[in-house]
């Protein structure tokens, strides 16, 4: 699924940016290379960084 349209990002992309440290919708986009244009993806965006902090959360509790 598409994220942000304008930059052609992805839900896989998004998540393997916070993966990889991004906690910010700007740390998303420079880890992708690019910058946010119309920020309609903005809220979409905060759900997937959320939802991904979350689960990391849960998985590092039960370790």
């Amino acid at each position: 699924m598409y994220v942000c349209i304008c930059n052609a990002l992805k839900e896989k992309d998004v998540r393997t940016a916070i993966q990889n440290g991004a906690d910010r919708i700007g740390h998303v986009f420079k880890a992708q290379g690019c910058k946010p244009d119309c920020a309609q993806c903005f809220n979409c965006m905060r759900d997937v960084i959320n939802e991904e902090i979350n689960n990391c959360a849960k998985t590092c509790a039960a370790e």
